[in-house]
């Protein structure tokens, strides 16, 4: 099945988390609800989801003091390893079996978060484990700014996943990735997030964008274009950065430096992806499938 989620780029970008929790129902948390989701709307923000952990927090008042915020409900699975559950009205699936709460849940947006959380390389998701669930999430986290942090760092964390993305991708599994701030404190706001475009403003037009892969992952290097003409691909972004085109087994296909206009042509890879690195952050652009080709 050939795929290119960029193929269409009319609507509304919308930048936002989708990973994060608050002081009253998230034990590791230390910053109010209230709070957090001013934070959001102070850094211009036009999206935020509430996650918290096996619990599905109460939005109905917060949405009346941010009317211009489009506010998601949610949850962190977290009896095993985690996955976060966002909609605009989610029931507590937590309390099921994870392989059946993802089944039930397939009007959400189902990620797949830090999937390789520990700088050491100890297993906490493994290709395996994501293949036996039967229903494969919607994505995984490919930054994690929760665990980015310099005290998360210290302790041995890692917030980057990108080459578990590429194993993924490489088995034929159609995963999007995903930017999240996984907010707790206060160091945690505006490190990652996602540019999601939308047909509507709304919780629907959120989720239906990010599930059909309609956004982009960043920690601060943005997008201004991404187009494809036959088989050649071409991504600008808004600031000079190190630019990469990525295929099968995480293969660097082509890179270039200190420049903001990057091309690739297509040589029958069965999907490429782009990811860029600068002064300003990381950019990882959703990965196209230039071929007909099934999902495995």
């Amino acid at each position: 099945m050939r795929n290119n989620p960029y193929c269409n780029n009319e609507g509304t970008w919308l930048r936002g988390s989708f990973h994060g929790h608050c002081v009253e129902h998230s034990a590791c948390a230390s910053i109010p609800l209230a709070e957090s989701v001013a934070n959001y709307e102070n850094i211009g923000a036009g999206f935020v989801a509430i996650t918290d952990h096996d619990h599905i927090t109460d939005l109905s008042e917060t949405e009346k003091n941010h009317p211009n915020l489009v506010l998601l409900q949610g949850f962190e699975y977290s009896s095993r390893e985690n996955m976060i559950f966002v909609g605009k009205h989610v029931e507590p699936l937590f309390k099921l079996p994870l392989e059946e709460a993802i089944a039930k849940g397939s009007d959400l947006l189902t990620v797949i978060v830090h999937p390789r959380p520990h700088a050491d390389g100890r297993d906490y998701w493994t290709k395996p484990m994501i293949e036996e669930l039967g229903v494969l999430p919607d994505g995984i986290e490919v930054y994690n700014g929760h665990y980015g942090i310099a005290t998360a760092v210290a302790r041995g964390r890692q917030p980057l996943y990108a080459e578990f993305w590429d194993e993924m991708l490489t088995a034929g599994h159609r995963l999007w990735g995903f930017a999240n701030d996984d907010f707790h404190d206060p160091e945690d706001f505006d490190n990652a997030y996602n540019m999601v475009l939308v047909n509507e403003v709304s919780q629907f037009g959120v989720i239906q964008a990010a599930k059909s892969g309609r956004c982009y992952a960043s920690t601060g290097l943005q997008l201004e274009s991404v187009s494809l003409d036959e088989n050649t691909i071409n991504v600008v972004v808004d600031a000079p950065c190190k630019g990469t085109f990525i295929g099968p087994g995480g293969q660097i296909l082509s890179s270039a430096q200190e420049t903001t206009n990057f091309d690739y042509i297509g040589n029958n890879e069965a999907y490429i992806r782009f990811q860029g690195e600068g002064e300003t952050g990381r950019i990882f652009l959703q990965p196209m499938w230039l071929q007909d080709t099934e999902e495995r």
